[in-house]
């Protein structure tokens, strides 16, 4: 740790323009020397966008660059010297905040997103930030040490009473949607014209709460970075497994819509389509949905449509940005 912290030091003393040279010059070595998941990326880049293969190869270079620069600047900003943040919209945030039933954020690995979450100690109410553990205990405690003065971490899959305490005295949650979930936890929607694995925890819980959420996204413009919040998304929460599948396929369409307005910025390398269990692929069939218990197989009660096409059956159903008429009273078994 101490040798980390010794680079930041050091990095912390370079005028911001070499640092951000250094960064760039870091990611194109990494992308040419230590080529790791560039092949994934690539393939990636390929099947999402409608681009060539040297437009895509060139894409992909660029996200190195990205990478190379984004590490730069959480070194550089452990040591008290972060990059330049322009933050707009924050009266939806504050606005969600004043109903009084928590914030539930969407976001995504999309720009330099631990500048994102180091925003969060400038926020009136705390920030917790759902996110996987490192499965080394020295890097875990490195990150931990970069992240101090940000939000708190809640490891994922073991926080829903966590979550829901802290939604439950106002507070902040975010979720990152945009990575692969192991299949026993998620559903499958579509992102990028394809069925991926997500986590439905974040609209069980803003149907379980009636906690607004607000999508929020950063991205680089130059050497400032750009945070973006959202109006809160008006999602219906319809009941049952399709209603979850439903509200988390709007919620992956959002974050699609922010990956394509800044490709450069995107976790790429990440193994975000895996291949499908068979009970999936059956039960998706032509719609490109399919709930964590399968449920969707074309003999049993449809999914909507769309999430803006409620079940007539149902009744109006409640939506995230008001909560619904009998929210629990303390928080139950976690959820999933």
């Amino acid at each position: 740790m101490g040798f980390t912290l010794g680079w930041a030091w050091l990095l912390a003393r370079l005028p911001a323009a070499w640092a951000d040279a250094l960064g760039a010059a870091l990611g194109a070595t990494w992308h040419w020397l230590l080529p790791i998941r560039r092949g994934v990326a690539r393939r990636n880049v390929l099947k999402s966008l409608e681009i060539t293969p040297v437009a895509a190869r060139r894409l992909v270079a660029s996200v190195y660059r990205h990478y190379g620069r984004s590490l730069v600047e959480v070194l550089r900003s452990a040591a008290g010297r972060p990059p330049p943040v322009q933050i707009v919209g924050q009266g939806h945030l504050d606005a969600a905040a004043a109903r009084g039933r928590g914030v539930l954020v969407l976001s995504a690995h999309l720009g330099a997103f631990e500048v994102l979450v180091r925003v969060a100690a400038a926020q009136a109410v705390p920030v917790h930030v759902v996110t996987r553990q490192f499965r080394s205990a020295t890097a875990q405690a490195i990150w931990r040490r970069l992240r101090r003065g940000g939000p708190s971490l809640l490891p994922a899959g073991a926080s829903a009473r966590a979550t829901l305490a802290a939604l439950g005295r106002g507070e902040v949650v975010v979720f990152v949607l945009d990575q692969h979930t192991p299949p026993g936890r998620a559903v499958w929607v579509p992102f990028f014209g394809r069925p991926a694995a997500t986590n439905p925890d974040l609209a069980r819980l803003a149907r379980r709460t009636g906690a607004a959420v607000v999508p929020i996204f950063t991205w680089r413009t130059g050497r400032t970075h750009r945070v973006e919040i959202q109006p809160a998304l008006d999602v219906p929460l319809l009941p049952g497994e399709a209603g979850l599948v439903a509200a988390t396929a709007r919620y992956a369409e959002v974050v699609e819509a922010a990956v394509r307005a800044h490709p450069d910025q995107w976790l790429w390398i990440h193994r975000r389509w895996k291949p499908l269990p068979a009970d999936v692929q059956a039960a998706i069939g032509g719609t490109g949905h399919a709930g964590r218990r399968r449920t969707f197989k074309g003999a049993g009660r449809a999914m909507p449509p769309h999430p803006h096409c409620p079940d007539p059956a149902s009744g109006p159903p409640p939506t995230a940005s008001a909560p619904p008429p009998n929210p629990p009273a303390a928080p139950g078994p976690p959820p999933g």
